[in-house]
């Protein structure tokens, strides 16, 4: 395993913990990695390892997630403008210009948001199932309601790792997780409190807050402005209906395209990090 190098970085006011998987000692192109609501950059550890031969990859902790500040789930903390801004921040603090980013469902929706504001950030992206939502998607189709109210029942305290771990393994959206990812999410995902068990890191108020202002941002109506290739990724097992979606959210982008990744559904990073190691390889590769 390549442990990454750890840190912080100064974005929009914040401090966002930072990874960086590099697998020798000379500098390769940057490749930035964003994870999804409720999750840490640490997830993207199999994927990571797999394309650093090929890049420096990085990954953050968005706002209220990991080890990054969390500030207080109220008023417009946790809109999803300040996902982007600290998105920009971020390649600001660092000088990425002309880099290729991949994010996953929120992360993917950062990332597609920038780039139709700050268009010199990005050479290529790759959006694994972003939650970008056209205005007419409402209820029941929405269901950003469900997710919100399913975050703030969240159990947040466990004894130890190994009882979250064998908890989770029982969940429908962790069954098809692999061992070591949902071992990565244990570890770094919660913290060792003074009476010796373990809390998640992210609060279930945080990410309820993250969920509920999924639709704040114009980004479906903005979709025709991205300039670089795009590549749309879905889970097989997702359903037609966000299939349809994703389709469309291809189709809405000058030079997108959609591509499956087979036997996995909207968590198919942590489901089939080699699959998705190797799609991203080949586009980001791939001469225009």
């Amino acid at each position: 395993m390549i442990q990454p190098d750890e840190g912080y970085v100064e974005a929009n006011g914040i401090r966002l913990h930072t990874l960086l998987w590099r697998s020798g000692q000379a500098s390769l192109p940057p490749l930035l990695l964003l994870h999804a609501t409720g999750f840490l950059a640490r997830l993207w550890q199999p994927v990571a390892e797999l394309l650093s031969p090929r890049f420096d990859v990085y990954a953050f902790d968005t706002r209220g997630h990991g080890d990054s500040d969390k500030p207080p789930p109220e008023g417009e903390n946790y809109h999803w403008r300040n996902l982007v801004e600290d998105l920009g921040g971020f390649c600001d603090t660092l000088g990425f210009r002309g880099v290729s980013m991949a994010g996953h469902s929120s992360g993917g929706a950062a990332v597609a948001y920038l780039a139709t504001e700050r268009p010199e950030y990005i050479s290529k992206l790759v959006l694994f199932e972003p939650i970008i939502l056209p205005p007419q998607f409402v209820p029941p189709s929405d269901r950003r309601s469900e997710l919100a109210e399913g975050a703030r029942k969240r159990r947040a305290v466990w004894p130890n790792t190994q009882e979250l771990v064998e908890a989770y393994r029982t969940r429908p959206v962790f069954e098809r997780w692999r061992d070591d990812v949902l071992r990565l999410y244990a570890e770094h995902g919660a913290f060792r409190r003074e009476d010796g068990q373990i809390e998640l890191k992210c609060s279930g108020e945080i990410e309820a807050q993250v969920f509920e202002h999924s639709g704040s941002l114009d980004t479906w109506d903005r979709l025709p402005e991205i300039r670089s290739p795009a590549l749309v990724m879905h889970g097989e097992l997702t359903g037609e209906q966000f299939l349809a979606l994703m389709s469309q959210i291809a189709q809405r982008i000058p030079r997108g395209r959609l591509a499956s990744v087979p036997g996995a559904g909207h968590l198919a990073p942590m489901e089939r990090p080699e699959a998705v190691a190797q799609s991203v390889l080949e586009f980001i590769e791939e001469p225009e």
